[in-house]
């Protein structure tokens, strides 16, 4: 399948080819202290995040046909830039996400992924009345700078 030419902001970071990405919605505070979270937790750096509005976030979801306006969701993109490049989503990302980090995680393979799907989709609903939304960049550390892309 050929691939139109992409913009500079566009494509993956040389870093991060080949790894896996985390897609969050930069609004909101709650996904903002999550990816905080999950640098802190991912001492081996296997995760990069990029904020699904920017440009970056927009190009992965439309390369790998899911719609770009859908910030309700949680992205996994593995393989990132490669041809092997999958994208993941709420439930089938989060049994990939959290067993790399916490090693009890791993029970989330015998939760029914559509349980799991669901859980994902109701919280995306109610996350900005439960902890709100930042129309300004909240500024990371150093450290965490590097792996947002």
């Amino acid at each position: 399948m050929d691939t139109p030419a992409l913009h500079s902001s566009t494509q993956v970071p040389t870093q991060a080819i080949g790894r896996s990405i985390i897609l969050v919605d930069g609004l909101c505070i709650f996904c903002n202290r999550l990816v905080a979270t999950i640098a802190k937790h991912d001492r081996a750096g296997r995760f990069f995040f990029v904020h699904i509005q920017s440009a970056l976030g927009q190009a992965i979801l439309t390369r790998n046909q899911h719609d770009p306006t859908d910030i309700d969701s949680v992205y996994l993109v593995t393989d990132a830039g490669t041809e092997r490049e999958r994208l993941h989503l709420d439930g089938a990302a989060g049994r990939l996400i959290w067993p790399a980090l916490f090693r009890v995680a791993v029970l989330l393979r015998f939760v029914p992924l559509v349980l799991l799907n669901l859980q994902y989709r109701l919280f995306a609903r109610v996350r900005y009345r439960l902890f709100g939304a930042s129309t300004t960049c909240i500024v990371p550390s150093p450290e965490l700078r590097a792996r947002v892309l």
